[in-house]
C-alpha cells in the first residue's frame, strides 16, 4: 500500500474505498441546501453564508401543504411539482491519516447529476452545478422550508389556507445540521467523475460530507478512532440508477404505493386493467376470460370494454363468445356498419352472421328509440356555445374563454341535476367513420375546460361527476381529463421514447403500454400510459437534442414518422 501511495509515510494509516463504504451513514437521508439557495426552489433573504444538510424526507409537496394557485390572467394554469432524490457516487482513490498531527489527506472522484425536478413551470437559466465537500464536526439544528419563488405572482394568485402567500411563507420545519467553524472545504463540478482533494484535522466526531441536491456522508471519526463501531454495517450496492422519484405530479410516491397496498378491493377496473395488460402482452385468451368475469359481475359495461372483449374472443377463435359480446354492443345503439372493420371479416363469413345481423339491427334501433333526445340536444347546444369561443379559427381572449366556461359550466351543472349524467345508455356511444369507436363523447370537452379553467362552480360539477363515476356512468378513472402529461417520466421526441433520468429506473409495464400504441393493428382501446409528446419544430434543434442527451435516457424507437401524433 505504501508503494501505491509513494508520498505517504510508513507511519501513516491508509484507508480504502471499503473502509469508507463501511462507515457510510445517514444513507438517503439528507438533502443539501447550500449557502446561496436556502431550499430547493429559490434564494432566501437569509444573509448567513452557511450550508445545511437537511432531513427533508417528510416533505409533502407544495399543494399537499394546502397551497392553492389561481390564474389572474384567465389563462389555463396547472401547478405541477415533480421531485426526486438524486445520488452521488464517491470513489476514494487515496486516504492517508497521520496520527502525529491528526491530519487526513483524501483524494478521489465524485459523480452524479442534479436533475431532481421541482416545479416544472419554472424556466430558469441553467447554471453549472457543484458538489460541496466538508470535513469537520456537525452542529444539529432545524431549518424552515419556505414556499419559495414557485410562480410569477403578477399572473398567479397564491394562497395558503385561504390567506395570501409569498416566497417566505413557511411550509414546514425539518431537522438539519451544519459544520462548525474551522472545517475543511472543497468544491468540484458536478457531473461525470470529477476529481476532489481535501485535507483536514480529524477527531472522533468528524464527518466527511458530500452535498449537491442530496448527500453522501461518512463517519470518518469512527473509521479512524473506533473501527469496531460500524464494522457490522452492510455495504449497500446501489442499483444502476441516478435518481428515484419522491413526488410525481404533486403526489408523493410513498403515498401512491401505500394506496396501492390499501386498495386491495376488487372492482370494475381490476378486471379491465388485468385484461388490458394481457392484451398488451398479446395473451388474448386470458384477456377474454377477464372480460367474461367482468360481464358476470357488472350488468352494464362501457362500450370500450365490449369493443375489446369482442376482439379478444375473435383472436382466441371463440366466435360464439364474440357474437354474444356483439349483442351487448347493440344495447349502446351502435349501428351495424360498425362491423365493417377488417377484424370482423371472420364473423361476417360465419353461418350465424345472418341471424345475428338481423337481431342486432333490431336491438340497436330499439336502443336509439329510448335515448334522451332532449339531453342530447342540450349537450349539443352547450358544445356549440363552447366551441364558438374555443374554436381554433376564432379563438377568443383568455378572459372571454374563462367567462364562457363559467357560463357553460353553470348550464351543464343544471342539466346534469335535471336529466342525470349523459351515459352511453341515455345518448349512445360516439362512433366516427362507421367503424371507429371513440371512448369519450364530444361533450367531454366541456368537462375538460371546466378542469382547466376552474370556474366558481367547479366543486358542484366535481360532486356530480364523482356520483356518476360511482354509478359507472362517467368513466372518470380512464378519462384523459385526469392525465397530467407534464407529471410523466416519459417523453416522445422525434419518434423516440425517452425516460427522464430524474425518475430513476424505467417502469417496464409503462414502456410496454406506450409501445403498444404504435403496434396495435386490431384497434384495441387501452390505457397507453402517461407521456408527453415533445414538439420537434424548435428553431434550435441542436440545443434541444443536447438537452435530451443530458436529461433523458433513450429507451427505444417507436416510429420513423416524427409526425405520428397527427395520425394516431
Amino acid at each position: 500500500m505504501n508503494l501505491s501511495f509513494g508520498q505517504s509515510s510508513s507511519k501513516d494509516k491508509i484507508y480504502t474505498q471499503t473502509d469508507f463504504e463501511k462507515n457510510k451513514i445517514f444513507n438517503e437521508t439528507y438533502s443539501f441546501w447550500d449557502k446561496d439557495r436556502k431550499n430547493w426552489f429559490s434564494a432566501s433573504a437569509d444573509t448567513s453564508k452557511i450550508s445545511y444538510f437537511v432531513d427533508a424526507r417528510n416533505y409533502k409537496g407544495i399543494v399537499n401543504y394546502g397551497v392553492t394557485f389561481r390564474t389572474k390572467t384567465f389563462r389555463n394554469f396547472n401547478f405541477l411539482e415533480h421531485f426526486s432524490m438524486c445520488f452521488l457516487k464517491v470513489e476514494i482513490s487515496k486516504c492517508s491519516y497521520n496520527p502525529k498531527d491528526s491530519i487526513a489527506d483524501i483524494e478521489g472522484f465524485v459523480s452524479g447529476n442534479n436533475e431532481w425536478g421541482a416545479n416544472v413551470l419554472i424556466k430558469t437559466k441553467r447554471e453549472k452545478e457543484y458538489v460541496e465537500i466538508f470535513l469537520g464536526e456537525k452542529i444539529n439544528t432545524t431549518k424552515i422550508c419556505y414556499l419559495g419563488q414557485t410562480v410569477n405572482k403578477d399572473s398567479v394568485e397564491v394562497k395558503l389556507n385561504s390567506k395570501e402567500a409569498n416566497e417566505f411563507t413557511v411550509l414546514d420545519t425539518f431537522p438539519a445540521f451544519y459544520f462548525k467553524k474551522k472545517y475543511s472545504h472543497y468544491k468540484t463540478v458536478l457531473g461525470n467523475r470529477f476529481p476532489f482533494k481535501i485535507s483536514g484535522k480529524v477527531n472522533r466526531s468528524s464527518l466527511l460530507a458530500f452535498g449537491s441536491s442530496y448527500s453522501e456522508i461518512f463517519d470518518i471519526g469512527a473509521m479512524i478512532y473506533d473501527p469496531e463501531k460500524n464494522k457490522r454495517n452492510k455495504i449497500i450496492r446501489r442499483e444502476n440508477y441516478d435518481c428515484i422519484p419522491l413526488i410525481t405530479a404533486n403526489k408523493r410516491v410513498a403515498d401512491i404505493e401505500k394506496e396501492k397496498v390499501q386498495k386491495q378491493e376488487i372492482n370494475y377496473y381490476t378486471y379491465t386493467q388485468n385484461a388490458e395488460n394481457y392484451i398488451v402482452g398479446r395473451q388474448f385468451g386470458k384477456a377474454k376470460e377477464e372480460y367474461n368475469v367482468l360481464a358476470q359481475k357488472y350488468p352494464i359495461l362501457f362500450a370500450r370494454d365490449i369493443h375489446n372483449a369482442m376482439r379478444c374472443a375473435i383472436l382466441s377463435r371463440d366466435y360464439k363468445n364474440a357474437f354474444w359480446w356483439g349483442e351487448k354492443l347493440a344495447l349502446k345503439g351502435i349501428e351495424l356498419p360498425y362491423f365493417n372493420s377488417k377484424i370482423f371479416a371472420v364473423l361476417r363469413k360465419n353461418p350465424e352472421w345472418k341471424s345475428f345481423s338481423v337481431k342486432y339491427d333490431s336491438v340497436s334501433k330499439n336502443a336509439q328509440y329510448k335515448w334522451n333526445l332532449n339531453l342530447k340536444k342540450e349537450l349539443t347546444d352547450l358544445l356549440d356555445e363552447d366551441q364558438a369561443e374555443y374554436g381554433l379559427e376564432n379563438r377568443k381572449s383568455p378572459k372571454v374563454l374563462y367567462e364562457t366556461t363559467e357560463k357553460v359550466t353553470g348550464k351543464l351543472i343544471d342539466l346534469l341535476k335535471k336529466e342525470g349524467y349523459p351515459s352511453e345508455e341515455k345518448i349512445g356511444s360516439l362512433v366516427v367513420r362507421d367503424t371507429v369507436l371513440i371512448p369519450f363523447p364530444d361533450f367531454n370537452v366541456l368537462i375538460l375546460h371546466a378542469i382547466q379553467q376552474t370556474p366558481k362552480k367547479s366543486k358542484d360539477l366535481n360532486e356530480l361527476l364523482d356520483k356518476s363515476t360511482i354509478n359507472l356512468e362517467y368513466d372518470q378513472k380512464r378519462s384523459f381529463n385526469n392525465t397530467i402529461g407534464y407529471g410523466s417520466c416519459f417523453r416522445i421526441y422525434k419518434g423516440n421514447l425517452y425516460s427522464s433520468k430524474s425518475c430513476g429506473r424505467t417502469n417496464d409495464a409503462e414502456v410496454r403500454k406506450i409501445a403498444f400504441k404504435f403496434n396495435n393493428p386490431n384497434g384495441f382501446i387501452t390505457d397507453y400510459g402517461n407521456y408527453v409528446v415533445e414538439a420537434h419544430d424548435s428553431k434550435d434543434q441542436k440545443l434541444v437534442d443536447e438537452d435530451y442527451k443530458k436529461k433523458y435516457n433513450l429507451i427505444m424507437k417507436l416510429t420513423d414518422d416524427w409526425a405520428f401524433y397527427d395520425k394516431y
